[in-house]
């Protein structure tokens, strides 16, 4: 594989990986069966830098973000790879040393908030512990902090809320209540799964625009799980795309959106409806259904769903390669629309 881990950097950024995955295999045990959940994916991120990963459901997205925290737990395993953060390998560390890298140096905002937060602790106390655990602040410093982050997250009276219990919010304020938690140490790595999901369009932008400024105040690197394409396109570096637990796809955002070369990345992009297309046009979907993630193919994974499927793509498995500068795709017939089609948006 040689698309990932030396894309130039072209904002005066370090350009030394802060995290790096390199084939990632993590696989679910479950009775006689074995779930293949992420199949040798490989992705970089540098400080500074925000990569997205889109793909269907069921694609590895967020196994590959528990993953990467090491927060794996059977009948789950990982089976293979290496999860490289400063240069040493995550996946080698003890537990004891993996906690105090979690909510301090790595953090993750989760997809569902209402099962992450304690029902028996107030958001007040959440946030008290973490900042306590971590730095060791007074409960002067914690609550001041709070107030702090629970205003920039846009909540509301955020001194009332610190005396709130979790169930008493709604699904959009115990997500920015998780928003607040992950950023509340300053971590140097921040991974998002499906931020902004139950939040209104507003509340979107400002929790968008504030990781895009931790971005630039502290160098902030973050990975941005997401099927909103209009995210990425507006608030992202780079984009890895997932099929079946493998990375598809990789490029700039830039790159992606004028020129997709894998069959389903530019699939994906013909789905998003667009107000320039005719109101009688029927939407776009890509045909068939994900593949079962409970068998290994001999070939592409995506090839009965592919109009460019050839008697290889059945049999062989594609690499990773380059498909251009700075881009990889997974695909022994990569797709070379103009970059004028109606793809590109």
């Amino acid at each position: 594989m040689s698309g990932t881990g030396r894309l130039p950097d072209s904002q005066g950024r370090d350009s030394s990986p802060l995290l790096e995955v390199r084939d990632l295999h993590t696989r679910f045990r479950v009775r006689d069966t074995t779930v293949y959940a992420v199949e040798g994916a490989s992705m970089t991120v540098r400080a500074g830098e925000t990569l997205g990963i889109v793909g269907e459901s069921g694609s590895g997205k967020s196994v590959t973000a528990l993953s990467i925290m090491g927060m794996i737990r059977w009948p789950g395993q990982i089976a293979g790879g290496q999860v490289l953060f400063h240069g040493e390998d995550l996946l080698k560390k003890p537990e004891s040393q993996m906690r105090k890298l979690r909510g301090r140096t790595i953090a993750m905002v989760p997809q569902n908030p209402l099962t992450s937060l304690n029902p028996v602790l107030t958001v007040g106390e959440h946030l008290r512990e973490l900042l306590w655990v971590h730095l060791k602040t007074s409960s002067g410093e914690a609550k001041a902090r709070s107030i702090d982050l629970l205003s920039r997250v846009g909540l509301p009276d955020p001194e009332q809320r610190l005396r709130e219990y979790p169930h008493r919010m709604s699904g959009g304020q115990r997500q920015r209540v998780m928003i607040a938690l992950a950023m509340a140490c300053g971590p140097e790595l921040l991974i998002a799964d499906e931020p902004t999901t139950a939040l209104d369009v507003t509340i979107q932008a400002q929790i968008l625009e504030l990781m895009d400024e931790l971005s630039r105040e502290s160098n902030l690197a973050s990975v941005l799980i997401t099927h909103n394409l209009g995210i990425v396109a507006g608030h992202c570096d780079q984009v890895v795309v997932m099929y079946a637990g493998r990375v598809v796809e990789s490029a700039p955002v830039g790159e992606i959106f004028a020129h997709p070369r894998h069959p389903y990345t530019v699939g994906l992009l013909q789905c998003v409806p667009r107000l320039t297309r005719h109101r009688e046009r029927e939407f776009h979907t890509i045909p068939g259904s994900p593949p079962v993630v409970t068998e290994l193919a001999d070939g592409c994974p995506f090839a009965p769903r592919c109009a460019y499927a050839t008697e290889r793509c059945w049999s062989h498995r594609p690499p990773l390669d380059d498909v251009g500068p700075a881009h990889a795709a997974a695909c022994w017939n990569p797709v070379d629309l103009p970059r004028t089609a109606e793809v590109t948006g």
